[in-house]
């Protein structure tokens, strides 16, 4: 019974994260949507102002997916070079990140509470509050399925044979790396692995380093979205999808070759800030994008060509000539 239980309130609890978060960026993109398009038209003529233009619009709409697909649509155009629409998802992957902060406050026992006032205020009783009401209520849903998925936690962590299970498993990192990519893959959402992340590391059941794998591997898991828009747009919108998923690619490979050091900083940065424990994840999620946008920006149009080598342009086939009718 406990593993229907648990499987159940996990589906509910990763489905409503994924509803809300899709929601409020749906919200705020419709709120928003000239100022999106506006502030990508103009700020995106260099790196820099592309990189602060990617950060900007994620954190406005709180889906580094939207901005990533918009981006492409814009480099198919030829409204945006390649080289700026690389520095646009530098920046989108430190705007995503957000929403994990905001998750990592415990305040999951009001998400009834939230809801019901952003219910009440998307009515549109009050007309200026209505949109914000609309985004509040995504934020009511999104904390309802973080608390539902707790509900899990505490389950697994009350069952012995549960709990000892998961934890000898959490030991691999390899796995918990793996395990991240393949629940980001499934359920298209990076809020959703990473609430989970929390979850399980708050409650004990895997140790710091398998929390920052898990979390690494759902920026890999949330390439495929991507991918998937870029399969039918043009030669440049391809090559800022791969720039996307290779860029993020990398900066696993790295993170998890110089982990220990990594676990450490994310450790150091966070006893620093005065912060507690219970903000660990969600700032390893925020550093590792912050560090791989210092390393990766300064190298931009270099890391273009790399991309545009990575994906050539094909070669055009030779036009047959046409047959001559064979006389009678």
């Amino acid at each position: 019974m406990l593993p229907v239980v648990v499987a159940l309130n996990f589906i509910t609890g990763s489905f409503l994260i994924v509803f809300g978060v899709r929601a409020l960026g749906k919200t705020l993109e419709s709120a928003g949507s000239r100022l999106l398009e506006r502030v990508m038209r103009v700020f995106t003529k260099n790196r820099w102002t592309s990189f602060l233009t990617g950060i900007f619009t994620t954190g406005l709409v709180q889906s580094s997916t939207a901005v990533t697909i918009l981006t492409i649509g814009f480099v198919d155009a030829g409204m945006v070079t390649l080289e700026s629409a690389v520095a646009v998802v530098f920046g989108a992957n430190i705007g995503t990140t957000v929403t994990a902060q905001l998750m990592s406050f415990n305040i999951a026992q009001y998400a009834w509470h939230i809801l019901i006032a952003g219910c009440v205020f998307s009515l549109g009783l009050i007309p200026k509050l209505e949109t914000a009401g609309r985004a509040v209520m995504s934020v009511g849903l999104l904390f309802s399925g973080l608390n539902i998925l707790g509900q899990s936690i505490t389950l697994i962590r009350d069952n012995p044979a549960v709990s000892a299970w998961l934890a000898d498993n959490a030991n691999s990192l390899p796995l918990c790396l793996l395990f991240g990519v393949v629940v980001t893959m499934l359920v298209q959402s990076s809020s959703a692995t990473v609430g989970l992340v929390i979850l399980l590391f708050g409650a004990g059941l895997m140790p710091f380093a398998s929390a920052v794998a898990l979390t690494l591997g759902d920026n890999i898991g949330t390439c495929v979205t991507a991918q998937i828009a870029s399969i039918k747009s043009g030669l440049a919108g391809r090559r800022t999808a791969w720039a996307h998923t290779l860029y993020n690619v990398i900066g696993v490979a790295i993170a998890m070759v110089l982990l220990p050091q990594f676990c450490a900083l994310v450790v150091w940065f966070t006893q620093t800030t005065g912060q507690g424990s219970d903000r660990l994840v969600a700032n390893t999620h925020t550093l590792f994008n912050v560090l791989s946008a210092a390393v990766f920006l300064p190298l931009t149009r270099w890391y273009a060509r790399f991309i545009e080598w990575v994906v050539p342009e094909r070669p055009r086939l030779p036009e047959r000539p046409p047959h001559s009718r064979r006389a009678a």
